[in-house]
This record gives structure tokens, sequence and C-alpha cells, in this order.
């Protein structure tokens, strides 16, 4: 399973998730400093989106795996 979030794939196999750049080049040449501040912040917002997606499917694999399983809580 593969999705996109901008600059970014998150894939989910039997191995976990994990996130890959789209591309080497993540941003284009700036020399401001609101442009690369914007554009880096961009990318961390990303990131963070990325991170989120993650973690939702860790869960979805868990709760699949052992859906079922008596607890002790």
């Amino acid at each position: 399973m593969t999705g996109i979030l901008d600059k970014f794939h998150v894939e989910n196999c039997i191995h976990g998730a994990r996130v890959m750049a789209r591309s080497h080049q993540l941003t284009p040449g700036w020399i401001g400093d609101d442009e690369i501040d914007t554009s880096i912040q961009m990318l961390k917002d990303d990131l963070d989106a990325c991170a989120k997606e993650m973690k939702r499917l860790v869960n979805v694999n868990r709760r699949s795996l052992f859906e079922g399983w008596p607890t002790d809580a």
C-alpha cells in the first residue's frame, strides 16, 4: 500500500511503514529568508502528515493482526 503526501511517499508493507522522498530535490532555489522559511515549513508539515499516516497504518496493521485475540486488560 502506498500513499503520496505532496513530496513524499508513505509505504506500508509486511516490514512496516516507511517514508521516502519522491525526488532528490525537495525545494527550488530560493534566495530570500521568507521563501526559505516557508518552503522548509511546508516540508515539515508534509513530514508531520507522513508521520500521522505511518502511525495510522501501523495501528491498522496491529489491530488486524491481533483482532479477536483475548486481552489481559
